[in-house]
């Protein structure tokens, strides 16, 4: 005889619309607890097919279930179901056709996904040859052109990809993905560090923070260089200059960034064309953030140590390496996903 759970699981498929819609709402009702979450553990694999085919089969049930994957998709174990059953593919079909009208939902999920390597590998369609890349080309034109024709305020369906950006990032293949020469995807990038939206700038910087600590190792750092627009989108939130960046999150990943290139030589030439130190300079006078702070002072105090040879360096830059302030001010980029939601 079936389990209560397992005859609520047999309703997400029922051919009445309204019977689907009421197990849907339950089911979603239940993943919005950790205790709902594990009492639903005893029928994880059968749940997660029959959410999908409700999710397919649209009308009311579909943003319900929708609900309920992404609440699951926090758990570790749950995430591993749902990558053996192809979800991310599927999830990419639903976008391109959009027939599916819950983007918020299907670009959240992506984001909890992307947390696990395989999620991310699965993605970018690492080893599929000529289609590698093509998920991400999607969804970053999407994700693009949702930032040029929103207002502010505006409700953000695509803002999710912002997290899967940078959990993407923090493999190689992302990296090298996302700073191939001639795709203009750095520039996109870059370009969303000036959204109204929040997610955007914080997913964006871990990205570019990603690609730029590990550019030498990649052997990316020139694609990063020679984009001279792309350093002035990363200077851009550090600089001091108004509208303030709030987020410190993306002050720290672009000072932490702007940081790794100063180390390398054509960096340091490059940020120096850039007016790198008087950005720093000015930025640093109202930061109050410790691991902003200690980035410029670093970065300031290699300025200095190559002054001899580059007569552009500025007493405001050397104020800034030696200010007493770096002996107080002392700082003791997580993979992002999708909150879970309540009903």
């Amino acid at each position: 005889m079936a389990s209560e759970l397992e005859e609520l699981v047999g309703f997400l498929d029922d051919d009445r619309a309204e019977v689907r819609a009421a197990s849907a709402e339950i089911v979603a009702g239940l993943t919005a607890s950790a205790e709902g979450i594990e009492k639903l553990k005893a029928v994880q694999r059968p749940l997660v097919i029959k959410l999908f085919r409700s999710v397919g089969r649209g009308g009311d049930a579909a943003r319900k279930s929708l609900v309920a994957l992404v609440n699951l998709s926090h758990d570790p174990a749950v995430v591993e179901v749902l990558l053996s059953l192809n979800v991310v593919n599927r999830v990419m079909e639903f976008l391109r056709d959009g027939s599916i009208p819950h983007v918020d939902l299907l670009t959240g999920l992506l984001a909890n996904v992307t947390i696990s390597e395989r999620g991310c590998r699965d993605l970018l369609q690492i080893g599929q040859g000529n289609m590698e890349g093509l998920h991400m080309a999607v969804l970053l034109k999407k994700f693009v052109v949702g930032g040029i024709t929103l207002s502010p305020g505006e409700p953000d369906p695509f803002e999710h990809v912002a997290s899967v950006l940078t959990n993407v990032t923090r493999l190689a293949e992302g990296r090298r993905l996302l700073l191939q020469p001639g795709r203009g995807l750095l520039a996109a990038l870059v370009s969303q560090l000036q959204s109204w939206n929040s997610l955007r700038r914080l997913g964006a910087s871990g990205a570019i923070k990603n690609c730029v600590m590990s550019a030498e190792e990649d052997g990316t750092l020139d694609s990063i260089l020679d984009d001279k627009t792309a350093l002035q989108h990363m200077l851009r939130p550090i600089n001091g200059q108004p509208p303030l960046e709030k987020e410190d999150t993306v002050r720290e990943c672009m000072a932490e960034a702007v940081l790794v290139l100063a180390r390398t030589d054509k960096g340091r030439d490059v940020l120096w064309e850039a007016g790198a130190p008087e950005a720093l300079r000015k930025g640093y006078e109202d930061e109050q953030h410790p691991g902003v702070c200690l980035a410029m002072e670093r970065t300031a105090e290699i300025f200095l140590s190559h002054s001899t040879i580059d007569s552009g360096m500025t007493p405001g830059i050397a104020g800034l390496a030696s200010s007493s302030a770096a002996a107080q001010r002392q700082q003791g980029q997580e993979p992002e996903g999708q909150q879970q939601q309540g009903q």
